[in-house]
């Protein structure tokens, strides 16, 4: 038996100073399910409630990995946080070579965030 396919993407974001939109895709052919998604921050973002940004991750209108608020955990600067995949994502877990993660950044306050979004996948079709 030969072992699974497996693939990442990754996305940076740069530095933000405001709601900003990234996506991120695998380009790969065939259906590959979301394994894992992991952000590296770039800089420190340090907790803030009222400066802060709230990092949600969809495929179309369903999330597909929890989404992490700076208001109560900081982003320390090359330390991996692992995200927690969505149960119920069902099929918006699955991307095709042209679909695509979006990563909504939401800023309230003046705060500015720089991240890399990694996503691992494991291919389920030809």
């Amino acid at each position: 038996m030969s072992a699974p396919q497996v693939c990442t993407a990754a996305v940076a974001t740069g530095a933000l100073s405001a709601t900003t939109t990234v996506y991120l895709a695998h380009g790969q052919s065939g259906e590959w399910t979301l394994t894992g998604l992991t952000l590296l921050p770039q800089a420190a973002t340090a907790a803030d409630g009222s400066n802060k940004y709230v990092i949600a991750f969809t495929q179309g209108s369903d999330t597909v990995a929890t989404s992490h608020d700076t208001s109560s955990t900081a982003l320390v600067a090359g330390t991996a946080q692992a995200m927690t995949l969505t149960t119920t994502a069902g099929s918006a877990a699955h991307f095709g070579a042209t679909d695509a993660i979006t990563i909504v950044n939401t800023e309230t306050g003046t705060q500015t965030m720089s991240v890399t979004v990694i996503a691992s996948f494991k291919k389920v079709r030809v």
